[in-house]
């Protein structure tokens, strides 16, 4: 699944999104219900929900291949 500005949509991935105030936070993505995303703070594990227009996959080696892996399990 992707969101309308093109940006792969996988459950357990790592994401930016367009609105946070610091560069270097890192969100997981938890759950998806329609257009709406639920992230997890990395540190606090605090949960929130956003549009998944908002959401920016962070394209680092290590979260392609997390998205990568998590694709193939979810094939088999």
């Amino acid at each position: 699944m992707k969101n309308k500005i093109g940006h792969q949509l996988i459950i357990g991935c790592n994401y930016h999104t367009t609105w946070q105030s610091h560069p270097a936070m890192r969100f997981i993505l938890t759950e998806l219900r329609k257009n709406k995303a639920k992230l997890e703070t990395r540190q606090t594990k605090r949960k929130f929900w956003t549009d998944i227009d908002d959401l920016i996959f962070i394209n680092s080696p290590h979260n392609k291949q997390k998205a990568q892996k998590l694709n193939e399990q979810r094939t088999d």
